[in-house]
């Protein structure tokens, strides 16, 4: 018999965490889970930021293929910056595939689903959706689901002034995302269904280093938290039956935020990055004698003549000399109050994309600067410090997401997020 996969995605979820919680006997149901199932660490991609991540998962394709590189992109002949969705993705997802044979599939919440497409069964958008109205097909579960009070995400900008009152919306959001969960699952017949979890990435980024500082009220917190996602999974794994597999998942580590880094101030104080006013606001801003800009996470881009739009840096020789000077200013790169580096590694586009097409490399950063653990490299255009500390104090890493599947066995020593479609398609028969 054919089987069926149910994947619950914990965003942001580490690894070693998940193994701390079990071995303290915090998560019984996922102690019990693992006993028979593969259970392994994962590497996310570069950079490793939920959009990204979760397109290399339905797509079972690195960033260079699928074409969704980071939060933020731009047009270097008009200078506009957007933000990539569906609609950038270069490649098809699992969901249109297993529709095309024949599969049914219902997915929740997960990001980079937006706006729709059609499928053979139910999508909900998620992370770069904000109109559930909007955000579905068919259409009319996402009026249904407005009706039912479902949100997409919590408010995140409450958390700026009321942690308190932040939480408490999150936990809001979590259950009636797992109300409705419910609703679909005894509803629909399935053969893949997927949900996503964000509100672990959003508890991990405003209290993070609270709980790994050991404070009581934070580790009470999380205690609670991951007590009802624990919950949840001896509900999910007692309504599943014997020909259905069962895998969680997140996309990516989690560490405690330091500080975050303003790599144009520190282009800007070196002489690389020149502004038309004041106080900039768009790229458009840019001055056109500039030589290099950042965008977030850690991405330099040259101002190349014949690609940017006013660049000013000759490609050959001038360009390569450039790319070696920031290479070896950025290593040198040290926090101005402790004197600890920043930056643990600087790869070039060719080391990072090997298998990028030709025709886009205008989309790939020149450089992509990884930073230590703690120092979370922003493409915020004009910031007068260096650091600062905000209200974030948990930011993602590369290393430490974490996958379980029961009914399979990863062949890879070293598993990466999209190395996961093929056992799913696997399990389904495909």
């Amino acid at each position: 018999m054919t089987r069926k996969i149910f994947t619950l995605a914990l965003d942001g979820t580490p690894y070693t965490f998940l193994k701390k919680m079990i071995g303290q006997g915090k998560m019984p149901q996922l102690a019990e889970l693992v006993k028979n199932a593969d259970f392994k660490p994962m590497d996310s991609v570069i950079p490793p930021v939920s959009s990204t991540a979760w397109a290399s998962f339905l797509t079972g394709a690195l960033p260079e293929k699928h074409g969704i590189l980071s939060f933020t992109e731009y047009d270097p002949v008009t200078m506009d910056w957007y933000t990539p969705d569906a609609r950038h993705l270069k490649a098809h997802t699992l969901l249109q595939e297993l529709s095309q044979k024949g599969k049914r599939v219902f997915s929740m919440n997960v990001p980079v689903t937006y706006p729709p497409v059609p499928v053979n069964g139910i999508s909900i958008c998620g992370f770069l959706g904000n109109d559930i109205t909007g955000g579905t097909y068919p259409a009319h579960e996402g009026f249904f689901l407005q009706q039912q009070g479902y949100r997409i995400d919590a408010d995140t900008a409450i958390a700026k002034t009321n942690l308190a009152a932040f939480l408490q919306d999150l936990k809001s959001v979590l259950e009636k995302r797992i109300e409705m969960m419910w609703h679909y699952f005894n509803r629909e017949k399935w053969d893949f269904f997927m949900t996503h979890i964000m509100e672990t990435d959003r508890l991990h980024h405003f209290t993070w280093g609270f709980m790994e500082k050991g404070l009581v009220e934070a580790i009470d917190l999380y205690d609670r938290f991951y007590s009802r996602l624990d919950t949840l999974i001896g509900q999910i794994k007692e309504r599943l039956d014997d020909d259905t597999e069962f895998m969680l998942l997140s996309d990516h580590g989690f560490t405690t935020l330091k500080k975050e880094v303003y790599l144009n101030n520190w282009l800007w104080q070196k002489g690389y990055l020149k502004f038309t006013r004041p106080i900039p606001e768009t790229l458009h801003d840019i001055h056109p004698q500039s030589r290099a800009f950042a965008l977030y996470p850690g991405r330099i881009f040259i101002n190349l003549k014949g690609r940017e739009r006013s660049g000013s840096v000759e490609p050959g020789l001038e360009y390569e000399r450039l790319l070696e000077n920031l290479r070896l200013e950025l290593r040198a790169l040290k926090d101005p109050q402790d004197n600890q580096p920043i930056i643990k590694e600087v790869l070039s586009k060719d080391q990072i994309y090997p298998d990028a097409p030709a025709n886009r490399s205008l989309q790939f950063a020149d450089l992509v600067a990884l930073a230590h653990d703690g120092y979370d490299l922003k493409g915020q255009l004009w910031n007068r410090h260096l650091t600062a500390k905000t209200v974030f104090n948990g930011m993602h890493t590369l290393e430490n997401a974490f996958v379980i599947m029961t009914g399979e066995h990863f062949a890879e020593e070293k598993i990466k997020i999209s190395d996961l479609k093929k056992y799913i398609f696997k399990i389904l028969g495909i």
